[in-house]
């Protein structure tokens, strides 16, 4: 029969067996196989007090609030205002408003602080409506940046502020989606990457500006059989309105053995439609437009399929800026692309300035590589830098990121040594860095993002959600138009599109 003094005398021995077994109990895991461990908990863990402190957002996330109503202002008003006021002697209630709200953004760094690292592009910037062809901004990344979502509010602003429309730069297969685009394309296109699984059947490692090319027939074929591909894009309704607008449509491609037909249909109505001869090149294929069409398909067949580098929907002026996301890549891929095809895209597109975001690929499984990374990354900048030589390049450092120790989430602690070696290579380098772990909010801020309320992270303790990408492109992009109007204050330039 159960009494109450045998229940008493059962947990007390369950209770002395498990105390036993956390003091015998190594404080590390023990490993069952290679995907099975097993821990216990200490002492320390169960009546310690939580040892982990997670970083406090709340200015940021108040940050984030003030800026939506207030940047539009100041960013349209700044540098004409700094410029009548120093003509006349008055007070700058502007700037000072501006270096408010700046205490919450993390500046741009410089290589032995110099901050003309970024005149050339900030120039083309002031005049970019004296232009007669846009100002270009590639924006280069890993899964972060996948969607369109930190870009697309980079871009927005930009275009907002400086003129500009449409999305730039697509592939014409989209792996990932994109709420700026919608694309629709036929079922016998391969897409080809230099990053990720290597395709074994390639014979070259032309892969253009998006680090892949896409082809509607195989690489290696036998006979004469014709194939037949199309693709559509539209733009999708959640994009923002200047992602919606473009005058240009162009297709970069190249190395067909074949000629093949083109059919350009703007909805219903056929356009254009022309044989395109064999080449051994990049070649470009343009079409203008008075009015933004609804839709652009484009109907291709022949027995051979060239090399498809992009597709982009462009504004004649204005600025312009690529979304051009890797999963899985850590950013050691310009030195394996053929640099005169690569050379040849840039000068086709104009570049301006390329933004570099990486680093997070390399955090899981490196534990003292972060040097060796760091060596590597410095010579894809190199190789940038000699094909495309004075365009000036930044670097976004690695985020925070979270790995669960116990019943903790807590930040890799290789973070801030893959942080430092990137920073030293975009210094080394000659280019800029923006600290986007510190700007988030240093260690163990990605809890933090992940359990804001609304959330501004996923559950993987990883990725920014939508919010949090806005957020961070916020971040970025207003200190980025601090040190624009900087530059304009120091140089005596006004942008007179700034001024609306």
């Amino acid at each position: 029969m159960v009494t109450p003094k045998k229940i008493v005398i059962f947990v007390g021995f369950v209770l002395t067996c498990l105390l036993f077994i956390s003091l015998c109990f190594p404080n590390s895991e023990i490993r069952i196989s290679e995907n099975k461990k097993l821990k216990f908990p200490s002492l320390t863990d169960i009546f310690a007090p939580n040892r982990v402190k997670y970083a406090d957002i709340s200015n940021l996330i108040e940050f984030s609030e003030e800026l939506n109503d207030t940047v539009n202002i100041l960013s349209r008003t700044t540098v004409t205002t700094v410029a009548a006021n120093q003509k006349v002697g008055k007070t700058d209630t502007i700037r000072s408003n501006t270096d408010e709200l700046l205490k919450n953004t993390r500046l741009i760094e410089y290589p032995k602080n110099d901050n003309t690292v970024l005149y050339a592009f900030f120039y083309d910037l002031s005049r970019v409506n004296q232009l007669n062809k846009p100002v270009r901004i590639m924006h280069y990344g890993d899964s972060q940046i996948e969607g369109d979502r930190i870009t697309s509010f980079i871009r927005d602003r930009l275009q907002s502020n400086f003129g500009g429309s449409g999305p730039g730069l697509l592939p014409v297969v989209q792996p990932y989606g994109q709420f700026s685009m919608k694309q629709d394309i036929s079922s016998n296109w391969k897409r080809y990457t230099v990053f990720g699984k290597e395709d074994s059947g390639l014979y070259h490692n032309r892969y253009g500006a998006l680090a892949s090319f896409c082809r509607f027939s195989p690489i290696k074929k036998t006979g004469n059989k014709s194939f037949e591909a199309w693709f559509k894009a539209r733009y999708c309704g959640l994009s923002y309105n200047t992602a919606r607008q473009y005058e240009k449509f162009r297709i970069f491609y190249g190395y067909n053995k074949k000629p093949f037909l083109a059919q350009i249909y703007t909805g219903e109505e056929m356009i254009d439609a022309d044989f395109i001869p064999v080449t051994n090149e990049l070649k470009v294929l343009e079409w203008s437009f008075d009015q933004t069409p609804p839709n652009i398909t484009v109907k291709l067949k022949g027995e051979d399929s060239p090399d498809f580098y992009a597709i982009s929907f462009e504004s004649k002026k204005g600025v312009l800026v690529d979304n051009i996301p890797m999963r899985g890549s850590s950013g050691l891929i310009f030195t394996k692309i053929d640099k005169e095809l690569l050379k040849k895209m840039y000068h086709q597109l104009n570049v301006n300035l390329i933004i570099l975001q990486y680093g997070g690929n390399t955090v899981p499984y490196i534990s003292n590589g972060y040097e060796k990374y760091g060596k590597s990354f410095y010579n894809q900048l190199i190789r940038l830098k000699s094909i495309v030589p004075g365009v000036p390049i930044i670097v976004i450092g690695v985020a925070d990121m979270s790995t669960k120790e116990k019943d903790y989430y807590v930040t890799y602690p290789v973070i801030p040594k893959v942080r430092d070696a990137l920073k030293n290579a975009a210094f080394k380098a000659g280019c800029a860095y923006w600290d986007m772990y510190e700007a988030m909010g240093g260690k163990n801020s990605m809890p933090s993002w992940v359990f804001a309320d609304p959330s501004l992270a996923s559950s993987d303790f990883v990725h920014f959600n939508h919010k949090g990408a806005r957020l961070i492109a916020e971040m970025f992009y207003n200190a980025l138009l601090y040190d624009y109007n900087q530059y304009c204050i120091a140089t005596g330039k006004v942008n007179l599109a700034m001024a609306d």
